[in-house]
């Protein structure tokens, strides 16, 4: 209860790097595991969307609006957004909080389930390359290395919704 109570304290504030040291949420997503520091998600949820009429150029991972407390998000499949195929089945969905500069400011995050919240540390320079290379690595506390998806470069290109 002490651990919860010190994450929720935390959410909201920008990471307190001790030794490259933060929470995140930890994410699988076609196979592969992905984290999200926490101060970036808002609310994790369960994944449901509205369906919604779709420009021509608005990308393939925008699967619809998702309303919350009065205000519409673009849910984004994370494997699509990844370069993968679109989930069949999505188990979870990350509300994030607002990056200022982004073209859409509230997006949810669809993934294929959640793995929890746990402590990442920067890996090493000399870590193997990663799948989704243009992210930073990070090791869980078991030594496995993940992708640090940062919303700021998730998001990086202008799309229209």
């Amino acid at each position: 209860m002490a651990e919860r109570a010190r994450l929720l304290a935390g959410r909201g504030r920008a990471p307190s790097p001790e030794a490259g040291r933060r929470a995140a949420v930890i994410l699988e997503v076609g196979g592969q595991v992905h984290a999200i520091d926490l101060h970036h998600v808002l609310r994790m949820a369960e994944p449901a969307w509205s369906a919604m009429p779709r420009r021509p150029d608005c990308p393939a991972s925008v699967r619809g609006v998702y309303g919350y407390v009065g205000l519409l998000y673009t849910v984004i499949d994370l494997s699509v957004l990844l370069g993968g195929a679109p989930m069949e089945h999505a188990g979870a969905m990350a509300l994030m909080r607002p990056v200022a500069g982004l073209p859409v400011a509230r997006i949810a995050l669809l993934a294929g389930r959640t793995l929890g919240v746990e402590d990442v540390v920067d890996a090493p320079a000399a870590a193997p390359a990663h799948p989704v290379a243009t992210h930073p690595v990070a090791a869980l506390g078991d030594g496995r290395l993940v992708t640090v998806l940062d919303p700021a470069r998730l998001f990086a290109r202008p799309f229209g919704v």
